[in-house]
């Protein structure tokens, strides 16, 4: 087993279970809960899909991105968990960080989405 490997899933996977549990529960751990995340995706662009498409689809950002957390965590289903997670940091930053302007979220996301890329690319590599 490759130690810094493992480091790098841990850190992945904590990141990603923390943010689906804030989305699913408002005030824990500093979570929006799912209304929230709800009238954001409204705010978002996505007001198109109503209030109704607007809470599901923020119940599922959140569900996957807590299902992919846990199984980077496991260490199973990698290339597609890692895969997703690049997918849902890429539309976070073309949906709310580069319209924000805050160019240390975009940073930060675009070093999540290349690093998650790297990571299903090796997966694929080495399946």
């Amino acid at each position: 087993m490759n130690i810094g490997n493992l480091v790098i899933r841990i850190g992945i996977a904590l990141l990603f279970i923390w943010g689906g549990l804030e989305k699913f529960f408002e005030g824990v751990l500093g979570g929006v809960g799912l209304q929230n995340m709800a009238n954001f995706l409204k705010g978002s662009g996505l007001a198109f899909l109503g209030d109704t498409g607007t809470y599901a689809l923020g119940t599922l950002l959140a569900a996957l991105e807590l299902i992919a957390g846990i199984l980077v965590l496991l260490n199973k289903q990698l290339l597609y968990a890692y895969a997703f997670l690049a997918f849902i940091m890429l539309m976070a930053l073309v949906l709310v960080h580069i319209p924000s302007g805050n160019w240390m979220n975009i940073m930060i996301h675009m070093m999540l989405i290349t690093t998650l890329a790297g990571l299903a690319i090796n997966e694929k590599e080495n399946s």
